[in-house]
């Protein structure tokens, strides 16, 4: 066995670990892959139970967490607190967001923008600041956020996506000092995926993707959670960074 692989399942092995937006895409190979490593799981979104209990190793539960909602973050805290006491693992991996051309202007309506901005930088930000506490009780811990080429490039499904992302990554670099030494952050940035979603914008979305991309492909969910597991229990001395799994993208 290779001292990486040893490392990942000694890192994950009864690890508490909370993903948001484990139900689809990212979040859903993230979890599936810490819960094959061992660790205990709870996959949170909106759908889930507002009362579970903690699973067992190598399991996962499907909890209640809205990121829109303070209220509905507080309680998924308190019931954290309850059923774990700490977390060692926390990856957010929900994102909300439609595609609007970034000229079209008028379509970037006040909903959307409070919509995209709760989703993928307020609702995050609180969510770190309140389980803050269970992080620094936890077992090496770390808090991984799912970003996006977008903030970088500025290029998107829309405007307010890419700004709320790069709200987020500066948050993270500030999380990265404001929680040193104890907790550890880093964000996972990927570009287009080859999703449903990447997908549905069509084939010349698709095509001028791949043009721009040094690598020539769209990369994959199991690219980004690999990104994810590593920067979580392998890149040890890493925080305040961001990980591009975006095929050279943001070049």
């Amino acid at each position: 066995m290779s001292a990486s692989l040893a490392e990942l399942l000694r890192g994950f092995a009864g690890a508490r670990v909370v993903v948001v937006g484990g139900r689809g895409g990212v979040g859903a190979a993230v979890a599936a892959q810490a819960c094959d490593l061992g660790a205990q799981v709870v996959a949170a979104s909106r759908q889930g139970a507002a009362d579970w209990t903690a699973p067992g190793r190598g399991h996962a539960v499907h909890a209640r967490l809205d990121l829109a909602d303070p209220a509905s973050i507080r309680a998924f805290t308190k019931r954290m607190a309850e059923e774990f006491g700490a977390v060692d693992i926390l990856v957010t991996a929900a994102g909300v967001t439609r595609s609007v051309a970034l000229a079209d202007l008028p379509r970037l309506d006040d909903a959307l923008i409070e919509e995209v901005f709760l989703a993928n930088a307020i609702g995050p930000l609180r969510l770190a600041r309140d389980l803050a506490p269970l992080l620094r009780a936890g077992t090496d811990p770390v808090f991984v956020n799912v970003s996006s080429v977008a903030a970088r490039t500025g290029l998107g499904s829309n405007i307010a996506y890419g700004a709320a992302k790069a709200a987020m990554d500066t948050a993270m670099i500030s999380l990265a000092k404001a929680l040193a030494p104890a907790v550890r952050t880093v964000s996972v940035a990927p570009s287009a995926l080859d999703t449903p979603f990447a997908q549905g914008r069509g084939p010349e979305f698709i095509a001028r993707t791949i043009a721009a991309t040094p690598l020539g492909r769209l990369a994959n969910v199991t690219e980004v959670a690999n990104a994810v597991l590593a920067a979580a229990r392998l890149l040890t001395a890493t925080t305040g960074a961001t990980i591009y799994v975006d095929g050279g993208r943001h070049l």
